[in-house]
C-alpha cells in the first residue's frame, strides 16, 4: 500500500508561512528587469521593402522552372555538370532583375537571393533562400 505524506508547515511565531516566489535574474547593475533596445520600424519596413523584390524574382524564376520542362531539365543538368557559368546564364534568360547565390548539392540546388548592396537598406538586411530538390 502506497502512502503519501504531505508536510503542512505549522503556522507559530517561530515558524512564518512559506512563499515561493519565481525566481527573478536580478543583475546589480541594470535591476530585476531586462532592458530592450528601442525600436526602429524604418529598418524593419525597408527589410520589408527589399524582401518584397526578392520574392517578385524568386516567383518569376519558380514559375519558369515549374511550367517549362525543357528549362528544368537545361538548369538541372548544368548544375550537376558543375557549369556555374551556363546555370546563372539560364538563369538570366528568365528576366529576373536580382540574381540568386546558386549552390548545388546532388540531391538538389540552393539558390539564396540577398539584399543589394547599392539600394538604401543597410547591408544584410534580408534574405530569402530556397531549396529545391530533384532527388
Amino acid at each position: 500500500m502506497n502512502y503519501y505524506y504531505v508536510y503542512y508547515p505549522t503556522r507559530t511565531p517561530y515558524h512564518p508561512p512559506v512563499r515561493y516566489l519565481p525566481y527573478v535574474h536580478r543583475n546589480p547593475l541594470t535591476g530585476p528587469h531586462r532592458q530592450f533596445p528601442t525600436v526602429d520600424p524604418g529598418m524593419f519596413m525597408n527589410s520589408a521593402k527589399e524582401l518584397e523584390v526578392m520574392m517578385q524574382s524568386a516567383s518569376v524564376l519558380l514559375s519558369k522552372m515549374a511550367q517549362s520542362r525543357s528549362f528544368s531539365f537545361e538548369l538541372m543538368s548544368a548544375a550537376q555538370e558543375s557549369k556555374m557559368e551556363k546555370v546563372q546564364s539560364l538563369i538570366k534568360t528568365t528576366g529576373i532583375t536580382l540574381l540568386p547565390k546558386v549552390e548545388y548539392t546532388p540531391s538538389g540546388l540552393r539558390l539564396t537571393f540577398e539584399s543589394s548592396a547599392d539600394s538604401n537598406a543597410a547591408a544584410n538586411c534580408c534574405q530569402l533562400a530556397l531549396k529545391l530538390r530533384w532527388s
